[in-house]
């Protein structure tokens, strides 16, 4: 069953109309991408109304709602509600300002307009569970990403900047898919204490961590990935805590399924740095959901109670920063089965050395 007919199929009773701004998710549902446009839906169908610009390829390519050229908005979906026995519409409440949202009582004041979670909920809800279709899109965007990991293994070496590094990355990614879901974070020695740290002018040199975290975006959607090489020698030390992330790592892809919550993922991993007196220094969450957006739901944290389903696609990114000194991160990007996972990342995990 489509999306969009499985979203007019939940409208509660006491609702009789949704309309959807928010731009990921008017191309979930409709398969088109306009950075302006609003999708209004009906119990009887849905409608996308779009400005000149987008309307002429909208009509070739949309399948699932009746695409519609508008002059003026208001006027326009005042129109679809009469004609579709309209009274009760719900509006996002994540994307719709106060200020839009009072647009919307006073231009169209004949209905009656709501606010409530219930939207965002569902919507959420059917983004975090892929299909077998985006799941394929996904796999696709991650091969993009593992050859990305190839090529740049050939082409660093010593001397070479963090900015050179990064953008021999993205270019490799622009030249293979539609652009980078994120700028490249390419960080060595000192800097690799730095998660997000951003691509400098600093040389790799002799015993450093090269830290890259990188991803591609192919038929609209993400894929993400994470490894830490070593250029020259390593310490012993260094060996060690590779070691230990690369376990907690495992420990993790070992464990996920459907059925678990979120946080018993991340506390997992989080007690099991724990026994080597790391605790400050994994600061960040194990992981979080990847589809349309680079980090959407599920988010594998402290905090969030999602039980996983059959579908989630979440990356797995366990890390250790020891401050001003060095650290390393290892990240995946899985699909959550019944009794397991599949893991779309196929890059290695053994410490290379460059």
């Amino acid at each position: 069953m489509d999306v969009l007919e499985k979203l007019i199929r939940e409208i509660p009773d006491e609702i009789d109309g949704l309309i959807i701004k928010e731009g990921q998710n008017r191309r979930y549902f409709t398969n088109f991408s306009s950075t302006e446009g609003t999708l209004v839906v009906t119990k009887k169908r849905a409608y996308l109304l779009l400005d000149f610009r987008y309307f002429e390829m909208a009509k070739k390519t949309v399948k699932n709602a009746e695409v519609l050229l508008y002059n003026n908005l208001y006027e326009k979906i005042r129109e679809i509600f009469k004609k579709d026995s309209v009274s009760n519409v719900l509006v996002e409440t994540n994307y719709v300002s106060i200020k839009q949202f009072k647009e919307y009582e006073e231009k169209l004041e004949e209905f009656n307009f709501k606010q409530v979670s219930w939207l965002d909920d569902i919507i959420l809800n059917f983004r975090s569970v892929k299909t077998e279709e985006e799941v394929e899109k996904i796999k696709k965007s991650q091969e993009v990403v593992d050859a990305a990991f190839a090529h740049i293994l050939d082409y660093i070496k010593k001397g070479l900047t963090e900015k050179q590094i990064a953008r021999e990355i993205e270019n490799f990614i622009l030249d293979n898919a539609q652009g980078v879901s994120f700028p490249a974070i390419v960080v060595s020695g000192k800097n690799t204490s730095l998660p997000h740290g951003k691509p400098s002018h600093k040389a790799l040199e002799d015993g450093d961590f090269v830290t890259m975290d990188f991803g591609a975006v192919l038929d609209g959607y993400c894929s993400d990935m994470t490894r830490t090489i070593c250029v020259g020698k390593s310490s012993d030390f260094q060996k060690e805590l590779y070691k230990i992330v690369l376990s907690g790592q495992q420990l993790a892809l070992n464990k996920i399924k459907e059925g678990l919550v979120c946080s018993d993922v991340d506390l997992l991993v989080r007690d099991y740095f724990k026994e080597f007196s790391y605790v400050e220094e994994f600061g960040h969450g194990l992981g979080h959901g990847v589809g349309l957006n680079i980090h959407e739901d599920p988010y594998l944290n402290k905090v969030c109670k999602t039980v996983l389903k059959e579908n989630m696609v979440v990356t797995v990114e366990p890390g250790l920063y020891i401050s001003s000194k060095m650290g390393l991160r290892i990240e995946d990007l899985v699909v959550v089965k019944k009794e397991g996972i599949l893991n779309l990342t196929k890059s290695s995990k053994e410490l290379i050395y460059v």
